[in-house]
């Protein structure tokens, strides 16, 4: 009786403790799942790195954590969960000469696991030489440490620290899952870098752009009231019966410039948006169009929307990437423009009555679109592009109200 009551006994702890393995492994991957929905959710990274940290402690224990990059002959802190003042762990520059066998483990893509920083292997000692004073003021906590290279295609670009304030606080188990983390903050890494070039390079296409426009109408526009004016001046000692008409023109012109000169200097200063508003933004832009181009634009904008200024601006972009299209691949001659609020979403429309094209394709050419479907997605929105040959295009973007009412994050043009 007593023997099968312990089989009975330690089948029930068997299947316990298998339950308990299942239960924790189902934990990692869904922590490894919700990183890589983060990663692809967000180009900025804050505070994309600190949610990968947050997530990480739900895996492995630790006390702190940090995110470290290469930055010339240094390693520097981009993001922490740490029982430091975070202003004094940003501060921390580590010279990668100073890491000796730490950095040569790094660059052989091997994880580091110190079960007693104090102890006297050579990686212990390394570290303890690398925090220097530190180590006995502000790291004295630390008694574990992991450090797992944060590594991109064939090169080391920086390294993931945890640490406990208990001796052998990490396994091999700990070591493989930072590592697959470690691995899905690099690429959040990369595509933040790459994200910030492309937005760089935007700026400086759009300052292009800006200096075209001043050149092709502005400039044109000045030497034109020049021209008439001059005109005006002979007329006014030959004859001036046709001095009306001379001076008619001339003021035509200038009211074409001044209103050229408001919608770019309103390019060049978006956050206008916040004292004059989105509505008045689309009209000046509306106004500007059929100034520069002839095009007949309609506008049906109701009421200055309450959203948020990061979302108005966001918008114009959108609203001016489209009419910079229609222009430049359209050929339309009227534009229409709507924006309202309907139910739980804010819609932007912008329809035009020019060539339009074949949306199953690829968008030669038309790179403003995919510049629009990425700011609209960064809204959490949606964005859709109806057209064929021949007739026309419309482009509608639809926002959810509590992301337009509350979204604080940054696109920069």
């Amino acid at each position: 009786m007593l023997t099968v009551l312990h089989d009975i006994t330690e089948r029930v702890q068997a299947q316990q403790l298998l339950e308990h393995r299942v239960e924790e492994r189902t934990r990692e991957l869904s922590s490894l799942l919700d990183i890589s929905h983060t990663v692809a959710s967000t180009l900025q990274l804050n505070p994309l790195l600190g949610l990968i940290l947050d997530q990480l402690k739900t895996v492995i224990d630790y006390t702190g954590s940090a995110i470290l990059v290469v930055e010339g002959e240094d390693l520097i802190v981009l993001d922490n969960r740490s029982p430091i003042q975070e202003v004094q762990l940003m501060q921390l520059r580590f010279p990668l000469k100073d890491l000796g066998p730490i950095w040569d483990t790094m660059i052989s893509r091997e994880t580091i696991i110190m079960p007693d920083v104090r102890d006297d292997t050579y990686l212990a000692q390394a570290f303890r030489t690398a925090l220097g004073q530190l180590g006995e003021t502000t790291f004295s906590y630390v008694r574990a440490c992991m450090i797992v290279p944060l590594s991109l295609k064939d090169q080391v670009i920086g390294m993931l620290v945890l640490t406990s304030s208990n001796e052998k606080a990490f396994t091999p188990h700990h070591a493989a899952l930072a590592l697959a983390i470690a691995n899905q903050a690099a690429v959040a890494i990369e595509n933040a870098r790459l994200y910030e070039q492309a937005q760089t390079l935007a700026a400086i296409e759009e300052r292009q752009r800006l200096a075209r426009e001043l050149h092709d109408s502005v400039s044109q526009a000045l030497y034109g009231i020049s021209l008439g004016v001059h005109t005006a001046r002979m007329q006014l000692d030959r004859n001036p019966k046709d001095l009306a008409e001379s001076l008619d023109y001339v003021l035509e012109l200038a009211e074409a410039a001044l209103i050229e000169m408001r919608a770019l200097i309103f390019e060049l200063r978006p956050e206008s948006l916040e004292t004059e508003g989105f509505v008045t933004a689309l009209t000046k832009q509306a106004a500007a169009l059929h100034a520069r181009h002839g095009i007949l634009v309609k506008l049906d904008l109701g009421q200055e929307p309450d959203i948020a200024l990061k979302v108005k601006q966001d918008l114009y972009r959108i609203a001016q990437e489209a009419l910079h299209n229609m222009v430049k691949h359209a050929r339309a001659s009227q534009v229409e423009i709507k924006f309202n609020q309907k139910n739980e979403v804010v819609i932007l429309e912008i329809r035009d009555n020019g060539k339009g094209f074949d949306t199953t394709a690829s968008f030669p050419g038309h790179l403003g679109l995919h510049s629009m479907q990425e700011r609209v997605k960064s809204l959490g929105g949606e964005l859709l592009i109806e057209s064929a040959p021949g007739q026309g295009t419309r482009i509608r973007a639809q926002i959810p109200v509590h992301t337009a009412t509350h979204n604080t994050g940054s696109l920069t043009a």
